[in-house]
């Protein structure tokens, strides 16, 4: 039997049915674009950064120590298993005369953790220099600039050379912190290794292993590897540290008893009336040895500082982002297919019941099922693929560089890798196909198995029946007459109705989840940095310091520009905590007076914005530590110190807090926990005006008695990035809602229109305008949509908790709270759509020809 008439009608069909056939190309592509855009874009990012990290050879572990790295710490580094690579350089803390930018410049290194060069050229002489490419603004090429401090540097003056980009600072904004200036950083640089003073020990050491250089280094083995190399190394380095201790003490104690000797002789020959010049030598001997006394005390025992890759400014929040995207593809892309599941079923099988005569016709002619069922499958297939084709496109190249694009803003990373997966894109289009040809099939199957003589017939129509609200006469007999039929029309086809419900629910649920994100992301920074943090920076006081430099650290803190200040004890713990189980920084502090710590920092529950007090034994920790160690009131936690002891305490409280983890206790709590003396060792101080800022932080570096300093500034800067990345994010997800809410209300009004249209011609002909024709069918539509609505509140509600629990990093969490504005907003979007569709319909309508639609179909 000759197919050609077959294979015609099946192409007329798209064309005869091109609203349909849009409708579901729209629903497929933009269901794979967030499936595979979200789905690809994790790794994409990852591989990106992987790839540079491969590139320059990012150091696995750095050293530091606080005695720097003699030729038996380079030994012990050197021989420890596994060890690829090692490179011992130097850096120095330095600020520009010129503009007082603070600069860390390191020692060119030899293949670990190189430089990528953007212009000019990595230094050739001792007095070159290139730096951070993020300063290109502030200087050029050929320029001169000088120091203040040398330290272990040759020269104080450089001429730069070129712009580099560092791969260990990953972040633009927070550097990190300085021992010299402001107290933090703002930039890097490199110089050549013999720029520095030979003969010093190696500030620093960095180390690649076998094992790791084709691991993925955002996987667990990676992790793992490289802690337990970690460890021994720590343990290796700290046995080694204490010999070099008790060594140093007892040369130091020699060396006192050798002076005092000389001193003794050279008073027994002064009273014999002996000439000498050994006086200015024993002065020289003297002004040493109080300077290593002095060095001793102040540093005490060698420590060793081992750090992975997370310690790289912004290494982990883009590692975070990366798995915050994650998150979104586990549950975005989802509900869209859902609703595209949904809507696509709607609509094939609409298409096929419109098709129901010439399905008999065919059978009566002899076409066999599979021929029969032909059109269909083109139809739904062509429409699928071709969506799932554009969407995989925009899915793989556009919308993961635009998610990389929104939080590079932050990063330094700046080429994007996109990765094409097969196995992503067969599932993608195997779950389009489920969609439509499934549903096609499925929908054809019960007219296949009908006779060709009940096919040629038309459907009847379903029988009327009392409904529900009848029943209740008080309001039924209240309705007008074409909020009657409205509402028998709702009950009477239930599946058209529940499908609007759920594709208006759905899409809903979607824009509330996606606005909901943005209340909670909008003002954390703010809330954390007015109403909990009120200080502006902590300084951090050397103890160890001279009693001038103590002195001149409180004139600076009595000084105008200071509002108040109050003493604290200011330690960092740790804890391993998370699905991942990393180390978990914890800010611990001790207030010295606690009346006068709540104008600096409040300690408060969330739900209640009640004062949290301070007990004799327990502590009170921030909210997001307690859920990631499952801690409530009452419980005992674990934490460790600097020195690697534990200490266990009980949680007195839980307060609220955003970002970072904190854990405040009173003195008389500190003493019982930790078995010592409580000490000040760090002020809390609020200013005035925050323009001095700058100029009080120079001030308080240059005393001598402060050994570092935290503002405030960088961390809500970095939070507002952070935050801003993602909002961005979820600009685009809103967007993607949106359009999915315009393709669901459109496509379900044109098949309700479509299916009714004799019903609507009929009541054109006994006289109805053509404003109440479309509103005696569009009444249903507004009442399914606003319904639709109320679901979709639940929906989003539910979606926006789970969201809000598990899209914040480890060290953060978000504000669970959901503004009005949010839910009208959410509403409003697919009410002006459905407003807008109206309008399309509405001259749909009065173009119709009632004639032709009243003809009989027999």
């Amino acid at each position: 039997m000759s197919k050609r008439i077959l294979w015609k009608d099946a192409w007329q069909a798209i064309t005869r049915s091109f609203g349909r056939f849009v409708a579901i190309f729209l629903l497929m592509a933009v269901s794979a674009l967030a499936l595979i855009g979200l789905k690809i874009t994790g790794p994409d990012m990852r591989q990106s950064a992987t790839s540079f990290f491969a590139q320059h050879q990012l150091a696995d572990t750095t050293i530091t120590s606080n005695y720097g790295l003699d030729k038996q710490d380079q030994k012990i580094i050197r021989q420890q298993n596994g060890v690829k690579k090692v490179d011992f350089g130097y850096l120095q803390d330095s600020t520009i005369k010129q503009t007082n930018q603070t600069l860390r410049i390191f020692s060119k290194t030899n293949g670990i953790s190189s430089w990528q060069l953007v212009s000019g050229h990595l230094p050739r002489h001792d007095n070159e220099i290139t730096i951070s490419y993020l300063l290109k603004g502030k200087y050029h090429r050929g320029q001169w600039i000088t120091l203040k401090q040398s330290g272990s540097l040759s020269h104080r003056r450089f001429k730069i050379v070129g712009f580099v980009r560092s791969s260990e600072y990953l972040d633009r904004t927070d550097i990190g912190q300085a021992t010299v200036g402001t107290g933090q950083l703002n930039g890097v640089a490199v110089v050549k290794k013999s720029a520095f003073k030979t003969g010093t020990a190696y500030t620093i050491a960095r180390i690649t292993y076998r094992r790791t250089a084709k691991m993925n280094p955002y996987s667990t083995s990676y992790r793992d590897d490289v802690e337990t190399k970690q460890n021994q190394l720590k343990k290796a380095l700290d046995r080694y540290g204490r010999v070099k201790y008790q060594s140093m003490k007892q040369q130091l104690a020699l060396a006192d008893q050798q002076l005092q000797t000389a001193k003794n002789q050279l008073s027994a020959a002064q009273q014999m009336g002996l000439a000498t010049d050994a006086d200015a030598e024993l002065e020289q001997q003297t002004t040493g040895l109080a300077q290593k006394h002095r060095q001793l005390k102040q540093l005490g025992q060698p420590s060793y500082t081992v750090n992975d890759r997370t310690s790289n400014p912004g290494y982990a929040i883009y590692q975070s982002n990366a798995e915050r995207v994650d998150i979104l593809a586990n549950v975005f892309p989802v509900l869209l297919f859902a609703i595209a599941a949904l809507v696509s079923l709607t609509t094939m099988t609409r298409f096929v019941e419109e098709e129901r005569i010439k399905i008999g016709t065919l059978k009566a002619l002899g076409y066999s099922n599979l021929d029969t069922a032909k059109k269909f499958a083109l139809f739904s297939l062509l429409s699928s693929s071709l969506g799932v084709a554009i969407g995989a496109a925009g899915g793989f190249f556009v919308l993961p560089k635009i998610i990389f694009q929104a939080y590079a803003a932050n990063s330094t990373l700046s080429s994007f890798q996109e990765k094409f997966s097969w196995p992503l894109l067969l599932l993608t289009w195997l779950i389009a196909i489920l969609c439509t040809t499934g549903a096609a099939l499925w929908a054809l199957h019960r007219d296949l198995q009908a006779q060709p003589a009940a096919l040629l017939l038309p459907k009847p129509p379903k029988g009327g029946s009392r409904i529900l609200l009848e029943h209740w006469h008080w309001l039924w007999n209240h309705f007008s007459f074409n909020y009657k039929v409205t509402m028998r029309n709702l009950f009477r086809y239930k599946s058209r109705a529940l499908m609007t419900i759920f594709g208006v629910a759905g899409c809903t649920g979607l824009l509330v989840m996606g606005f909901g994100i943005r209340d909670s992301l909008s003002g954390i920074s703010n809330i954390e940095y007015s109403r909990i943090i009120k200080y502006d920076l902590v300084a951090v006081q050397d103890n160890a310091a001279t009693a001038k430099a103590k002195q001149k650290l409180q004139t600076v803190l009595n000084n105008s520009d200071v509002k108040g200040h109050t003493g604290v004890y200011y330690e960092q713990l740790t804890k391993k905590a998370g699905d991942d189980h990393a180390v978990q920084q914890i800010s611990m502090i001790v207030p010295q007076n606690q009346k006068s710590f709540t104008d600096y920092f409040a300690v408060k529950n969330r739900q209640t914005q009640k004062t949290l007090n301070l007990d004799d034994h327990g502590v009170v920790i921030s909210e997001k530590l307690a859920r990631l160690l499952n801690a409530k009131v009452g419980s005992t936690i674990r934490l460790k110190d600097n020195a690697g002891n534990w200490h266990s305490m009980k949680v007195s409280s839980i307060m609220e807090m955003y970002i970072g983890h904190y854990i405040v206790m009173s003195p008389q709590a500190y003493q019982h926990i930790f078995s010592q003396k409580y000490q000040v060792n760090a002020q809390l101080i609020t200013l005035k005006k925050a323009s001095r800022l700058q100029s009080l932080s120079r001030q308080l570096m240059q005393t001598g008695g402060v050994l570092g300093i935290n503002q405030n500034v960088n961390n809500q800067r970095t939070i507002d990035n952070t935050m801003g990345s993602l909002n961005r994010v979820m600009i685009i997800l809103i967007g993607m809602a949106a359009l999915l809410a315009l393709v669901v209300i459109y496509n379900l009004s044109n098949i309700n229109v479509e299916e009714r249209m004799r019903e609507l011609s009929t009541i054109k002909v006994l006289g109805f305008y053509d404003q109440e024709v479309t509103l005696y069918i569009y009444r249903e539509t507004v009442i399914l949509s606003l319904i639709g609505i109320l679901f979709g509140y639940l929906v989003g509600i539910g979606l926006h908790r789970f969201i809000i629990l598990s899209l914040p990093p480890a060290n953060a969490m978000f504000d669970p709270t959901m503004t009005l504005a949010n839910f009208i907003a959410s509403a409003l979007i697919p009410a002006v759509i459905t407003a807008g569709v109206a309008m399309m319909m509405h001259r749909k309508i009065r173009s119709v020809d009632m004639l032709d639609a009243l003809s009989s179909v027999d």
